[in-house]
């Protein structure tokens, strides 16, 4: 798979502090995580890697990297740091069985588990409640793109880009961090409420609207004249259908006084339609032109 001149060098483990001779788990082999399973697979034998997927095929690709375990419990009781690399309704589903599996555990080290979701609120509330058990910090990377599964994974992925995470206790922050900057990326922080009103106007939205512009469209021949607009319009309209229902329903609060507010904006524009004014319609788009350039 394509990649940077990064994919062929290995990460130094000269940094490592906290993470120095632990184990990583990652739970998930799709495009994230099996993009965290080759990235950290890089750094073997300073740190060891494990890795479980619901899809047992794929666990001769993720032997290539790390070790594979059949199982959540497997990865949980042998594991320093979880990585949830799984859809955000299945990781409020999971951290049950995470706090249930670390009672197993033999390592003296404190469980620290982190997730990829897109929204962050709903699973840092979830981790709230099993604080006795394990640590918890939210990620969120800023790195994928709209293809899904092992075949999408690469592990170059995370460098040089932006990795949210949301602040937690000092210790858990500070090996979060590490984590962070161990995949090559650039640790951010933000809070989980923030972060889930920014999600909604620039992932929500966009995915929104992809879906939408795709659907207008069924059933009419396809033509030349959809060509590169269309193409950067209806880009993310391929994104695995449940982890995109899964971030929308989940940011709901969030994600519909946006809506509203671009439903408005469509109206708008059918007003100036109606009334075949080219001069206001001209008017109209420049105007939300220039608060477009005022915001990037």
């Amino acid at each position: 798979m394509a990649g940077n001149s990064s994919t062929n060098r290995p990460p130094s483990p000269a940094g490592l502090r906290h993470l120095a001779g632990g184990t990583i788990g990652i739970v998930g082999a799709g495009q994230v995580g099996g993009s965290l399973v080759q990235r950290l697979g890089l750094l073997r034998p300073a740190i060891t890697v494990i890795a479980t997927d619901r899809n047992a095929t794929l666990a001769a690709k993720v032997r290539r990297h790390a070790r594979w375990r059949k199982s959540i419990e497997s990865v949980v009781v042998e594991s320093d740091l979880v990585v949830l690399a799984v859809p955000g309704p299945a990781i409020v589903r999971l951290l049950g069985d995470v706090a249930r599996y670390a009672a197993r555990r033999r390592s003296r080290r404190r469980l620290l588990v982190l997730d990829t979701g897109t929204i962050k609120g709903p699973v840092v509330a979830a981790a709230a409640k099993h604080a006795d058990t394990f640590d918890f910090v939210g990620l969120h990377p800023i790195a994928g793109v709209e293809h899904n599964g092992w075949q999408a994974a690469r592990a170059d992925m995370f460098e040089r880009q932006t990795v949210i995470y949301c602040p937690a206790a000092p210790r858990a922050t500070a090996i979060a961090r590490e984590f962070i900057r161990l995949i090559g990326a650039h640790p951010v922080p933000m809070d989980p409420g923030a972060h889930d009103a920014r999600v909604a106007e620039g992932i929500g939205l966009p995915h929104i609207v992809a879906f939408a512009a795709a659907g207008a469209i069924a059933g009419t021949p396809a033509h030349r004249l959809r060509a590169g607009s269309w193409r950067s319009l209806t880009r993310v309209a391929v994104s695995d259908t449940a982890m995109v229902a899964g971030f929308l329903a989940g940011n709901a609060g969030a994600q519909l006084p946006v809506l509203r507010r671009f439903q408005a904006r469509l109206a708008e524009i059918e007003r100036r339609l109606e009334d075949g004014s080219v001069a206001r319609l001209e008017r109209q788009l420049r105007a939300w032109q220039s608060a477009g350039r005022r915001h990037r």
